[in-house]
């Protein structure tokens, strides 16, 4: 790995996606016979600073998750060196596994779901040039389009929230390597949705860039057959 390419991303793929209902692995399911998992690695790596991948998956996929990697890598024309961990019960267990194989040229730790494999080359630089300047972490985000409320236990309005101060987050989010690491060590860790909430909850400041809308995270039915129609437009508009 040389200097240039000091960037690792962890892709937990070990959720079995019970909303999606396709009976396997979310990260396995497929789009025009693409899994997620290879195109989302294929988006991975567009981007020449990532020098290392990092994947948990279920127990027992491991045959599956190679074939899908190494196609991905001949779809790309790319090698880089790829550690495969057994996944956890939570997705954080996952991410904790996976912190486990990084190399020590590992600088910074990129975390991206396996469910957004449409993710553009530039949100993945957006996120690593802010890491250069000098950011603990950093995630991307979009402007929130509908309008927000909040609601009580009896599901009552209580107020509508200011959509101008919301964002929806997205992946990858990047951290300096010992700032993750760090976070990942503590004692009172607990289950959460994305690794920025855990650095919250750890006083660590996160940054914001743009995001994008082809970055979104396919979880149900209506998702997927988004995604396939998504796919089918992009490929025909770059005349593949």
């Amino acid at each position: 790995m040389s200097a240039t390419t000091n960037v690792c991303v962890v892709i937990p793929a070990a959720g079995m996606g019970e909303r999606l209902g396709e009976n396997k692995p979310k990260a396995f399911v497929n789009i025009n016979n693409y899994s997620l998992l290879t195109l989302a690695i294929k988006q991975v790596l567009k981007n020449k600073r990532v020098g290392h991948i990092i994947v948990a998956i279920p127990k027992d996929f491991e045959s599956e998750a190679l074939a899908e990697i190494d196609r991905a890598m001949r779809d790309e024309n790319k090698k880089i060196p790829v550690d495969i961990v057994e996944g956890g019960e939570t997705r954080t267990d996952s991410v904790k596994n996976a912190l486990l194989a990084l190399d020590q040229l590992d600088e910074f730790v990129l975390v991206h779901d396996a469910a957004r494999p449409f993710v553009p080359t530039s949100v993945f630089e957006n996120v690593i040039n802010e890491l250069d300047k000098g950011a603990k972490a950093v995630i991307p985000v979009i402007s929130v389009s509908d309008t927000i409320k909040e609601i009580t236990e009896n599901n009552k309005i209580k107020k509508t929230l200011d959509r101008s101060t919301l964002r929806a987050v997205q992946t990858p989010q990047g951290f300096a390597r010992e700032v993750l690491s760090e976070i990942y060590s503590r004692s009172d860790l607990q289950p959460a949705t994305d690794d920025a909430g855990l650095a919250e909850l750890a006083g660590i400041e996160v940054s914001t860039v743009e995001g994008s809308v082809e970055s979104f995270k396919i979880t149900t039915q209506f998702d997927l057959e988004n995604a396939i129609n998504f796919f089918n437009k992009k490929e025909g508009k770059d005349g593949k």
